[in-house]
């Protein structure tokens, strides 16, 4: 459904570090971005349905934006061809469906049964389990998956059944086990000799895992990534690499991210009490609801070998960290340096480090995303005054 349109709501600033370049449906939850999830849920449901209430959906979706946090269900769509035309959607006093042509006073309000937001970026993680067992039927058809056809040297444990792997991955002497939930595997992928890998896992095109890798579920690895060391319940949200040993747990990396060998981030405090998050939005620390959290990484940030992270970590976009000891739980966005010292990162540096990232998986950064990043960049600088 390529006319399928998002707006983002105010409360996009709970999804900081992640910044434009996730918004308007371009989010990876779960392994589709939210535009994908969208459009294959769409298909299923327009399957079910008599043609006159695919027309009404689809003149709908055609004339307005969904809200870019609101997770996709086929209840979403029955509610959705309930609504008249010209009216926008509410529900609980959210906006999740604008009408382009109208203003609020042609609204409908509605209390609607499992409605669901990401309503902080610690739900990539956190809620990754219900979103990859809601994406197996899509994954399936949008990688053309097939039921594992393995080499005698690759090991397969728990229910096959639950097993999906594309006929061009290449996996070597690597073991799969499915007992606690799905496994995907995309178009491409690599997976080198003596990786383990336990579900719910979904790895994206042409991902490479390297040599001695434990991955736990429930974890997502988007496209063009690289993958070493020890990944419990993360979320990789694409083109961005954590090649080398270290830990990494309950945690968040944006696009075009990259993670020095032996980094680690703690995930869980040593008195075991909730962890503190900073919040954009009130630029204070405020409970997060939970007891596991590691790292929150935007997108071209990178750290240096031996990057210690403490538990619930926020980085912003752009940043180069580098040094010994634990770093700052919160390093604000285009940050250069380590510790107590701190730079601004100069915009056209930054630039051309991304330029060089972003060549070698064969992407360009275009004009426009460099006007983007140099106003993200410019706002940033008051930081450093």
């Amino acid at each position: 459904m390529s006319h399928l349109a998002f707006f983002s709501d105010d409360d996009w600033t709970a999804l900081h570090p992640l910044g434009s370049s996730h918004a308007h449906g371009e989010l990876r939850t779960g392994a589709l971005k939210l535009s994908e999830w969208w459009s294959r849920e769409a298909s299923c449901f327009f399957l079910k349905v008599e043609q006159k209430t695919k027309a009404k959906v689809l003149s709908l979706l055609k004339n307005g934006k969904l809200n870019d946090r609101w997770i996709p269900s086929e209840h979403a769509f029955t509610i959705l061809a309930g609504l008249k035309p010209g009216h926008s959607l509410y529900a609980e006093g959210m906006l999740l469906f604008q009408e382009n042509a109208t203003k609020e006073a042609h609204s409908v309000n509605v209390t609607m049964d499992g409605l669901e937001l990401v309503p902080h970026a610690t739900a990539l993680f956190s809620r990754l389990d219900a979103w990859l067992s809601s994406q197996t039927e899509h994954l399936v058809a949008a990688w053309d998956l097939a039921a594992p056809n393995v080499p005698e040297h690759v090991t397969l444990l728990g229910p096959s059944d639950k097993i999906w792997i594309h006929p061009s991955a290449k996996l070597t002497a690597c073991t799969f086990n499915a007992t606690s939930g799905p496994i995907f595997i995309g178009p491409d992928v690599e997976i080198q000799e003596g990786t383990h890998i336990r579900g719910p896992l979904a790895v994206g095109e042409a991902t490479v895992i390297k040599m001695g890798t434990r991955i736990y579920g429930p974890t997502s690895i988007g496209p063009n990534c690289r993958i070493g060391g020890e990944v419990s319940n993360c979320a990789f949200l694409g083109y961005s690499n954590k090649g080398h040993d270290g830990f990494l747990g309950n945690s968040v990396i944006g696009k075009w991210c990259n993670l020095g060998a032996d980094t680690n981030s703690s995930n869980l405090k040593s008195n075991y009490s909730e962890v503190r998050l900073w919040d954009e939005a009130t630029a204070t620390y405020v409970d997060s609801g939970l007891q596991f959290c590691g790292v929150l990484m935007g997108d071209h940030s990178k750290c240096g070998i031996n990057t210690m992270f403490n538990t619930g970590t926020i980085i912003g976009a752009g940043c180069s960290i580098f040094g010994g000891g634990f770093q700052p739980k919160h390093i604000p966005p285009f940050a250069w340096g380590g510790n107590d010292t701190w730079d601004l990162h100069a915009f056209d540096k930054f630039i051309a480090t991304a330029q060089r990232v972003m060549e070698r998986r064969g992407a360009t950064l275009s004009e426009e995303e460099i006007s983007q990043w140099r106003t993200q960049h410019e706002a940033a600088r008051t930081r450093f005054n």
